[in-house]
């Protein structure tokens, strides 16, 4: 009996150690990335290879039919196989990151330092030993290998061991691994992880933590997510807004899209955007982005339009699709058959119809009505009706008809915003395209996104399909 009580102390801190030296290996591969950086990412290399194709079979790169790979790709899949398969690296515990003042920087663990650079003589052509580390150049990157890991720096040799040298300082300080949410985030059983800082201004930022801007990151940052994954022979994504501890990030204004506009879209329509708000949408995330793209004439539409914005109290939706054969080729409106419908108040669609009357006499244009206050604008070739239609403000190039059937139900029911992109080919817009097209949704909620994109006329892995296309 006394023996058991002695055991199974013992045993909890057994275990507690183990877990302890878990965690710790884990982290250990975001212990020398600052928490300042700009962005962020963790890759697994040698399973995203092996999902476009790629192998390795008698010590050289093996691609799928079709790929003529060039050398430097062939160097890179053949050193990754070799880390592999001696133990000396994890390939598939690849981080990146962009910093405010340095470029790409890409760094993996290494366990034996000199077995490495054996394996890599081949890619990696190493130097002379500089500021303790194995110095060499592969594929226009500055490589640094010391006794934990290797990093590969996107700057001339001279200036990456300054570039390492100093996020290794910075990240004693503070690391990415000390934020709880972004290294649950990164560590992910995901393909591809990305985390990028953001001045977000929906962002309710915890006032009650101490430390100024800058000085404590972990309370202050707001960092946007993304993840991704291949998941029957399709790219699935999800992304988000997280503070540093993992609290996810409501956006404010949203509401459900109302179903109700879909009815006025035909079959033919491949593209289809919605997003229902409230007049507490934040636009200043739109104004200024689309304001700091723009110019004066910019900026002074957005002050007129602002209010109008802010008004709108329901759901925004727009889509197109081709009205004949040129479409694809020649993007004039001529070519495209498009519905764009708003939710307003009744004055702001009187408002705006009044402005248009206005402005169409002044330029000599006389509108017809059509019926029940819709009214029709001879321009560009075309007619467009424009009034109240169901509360909407809407605009479009045809008549407007609610009985129209499509597939879009699916995507946009119960969401707060969507997006369906579908294109029978790329080929259509450049000869050099591939003949596949793309079919790709994103569904908005109160706190997250989620993505898919698959290829229309293609049997191919995904993966390796675009890997095909771009070489």
């Amino acid at each position: 009996m006394k023996f058991k009580r002695f055991m199974l102390p013992m045993l909890a801190v057994v275990l507690l150690g183990v877990l302890a030296v878990s965690c710790s290996k884990e982290r250990k591969l975001l212990d020398a990335i600052p928490s300042t950086v700009e962005q962020a990412g963790v890759i697994r290399l040698k399973t995203a290879f092996e999902n476009a194709g790629c192998k390795y079979d008698n010590g050289k790169a093996v691609y799928p039919s079709g790929i003529e790979a060039p050398e430097r790709l062939s160097a890179i899949v053949e050193a990754v196989w070799k880390l592999d398969e001696s133990g000396i690296c994890n390939p598939d515990e690849t981080a990146w990151v962009v910093g405010d003042k340095i470029r790409l920087v890409m760094t993996m663990l290494v366990s034996d330092k000199s077995k490495f650079k054996e394996i890599t003589a081949g890619t990696i052509e190493w130097s002379d030993e500089t500021g303790g580390y194995s110095c060499g150049v592969a594929g226009g990157m500055s490589v640094l290998l010391d006794d934990d890991r290797v990093w590969f720096v996107d700057a001339e040799p001279s200036d990456a061991v300054d570039v390492v040298t100093s996020m290794s300082k910075e990240a004693e300080k503070s690391s990415l691994a000390s934020m709880t949410g972004i290294v649950q985030l990164l560590e992910s059983d995901n393909l591809l992880n990305v985390v990028v800082r953001q001045d977000f201004p929906a962002a309710d930022k915890k006032k009650d933590k101490k430390g100024a801007k800058g000085e404590n990151p972990e309370f202050e940052s707001t960092w946007a997510t993304f993840t991704c994954n291949v998941k029957d022979n399709r790219l699935v994504g999800s992304s988000s807004f997280i503070e540093a501890d993992g609290t996810p990030l409501v956006f404010k204004g949203l509401k459900e899209i109302n179903p109700s506009v879909l009815a006025y879209v035909p079959e033919n329509f491949n593209l289809a955007f919605g997003l229902g708000v409230s007049p507490d949408f934040d636009w200043s995330i739109v104004t200024k982005a689309v304001g700091t793209l723009g110019g004066f004439q910019t900026q002074a539409m957005l002050s007129a339009v602002t209010p109008y914005l802010q008004s709108i109290d329901g759901t925004i939706f727009l889509a197109a699709g081709p009205a004949n054969s040129e479409a694809y080729t020649d993007l004039d409106p001529g070519n495209w058959h498009f519905v764009m419908m708003v939710s307003l108040p009744q004055k702001k669609i009187n408002d705006i119809m009044g402005m248009m009357r206005s402005s169409l006499f002044m330029a000599g244009v006389s509108p017809k009505e059509y019926k029940d206050g819709v009214m029709v604008i001879p321009q560009y070739g075309m007619n467009l009706y424009m009034g109240n239609v169901d509360g909407y403000f809407a605009v479009s190039n045809m008549p407007f008809e609610s009985d129209r059937q499509n597939s879009l139900a699916p995507i946009f029911n119960g969401k707060n915003g969507a997006l369906c992109v579908d294109l029978p080919t790329l080929k259509e817009f450049g000869y050099m395209l591939p003949d596949f097209g793309v079919k790709f949704s994103m569904q908005v909620n109160n706190d997250n996104a989620t993505m898919e994109l698959g290829l229309n006329g293609s049997d191919r892995p995904i993966l390796e399909a675009i890997l095909t296309a771009l070489l």
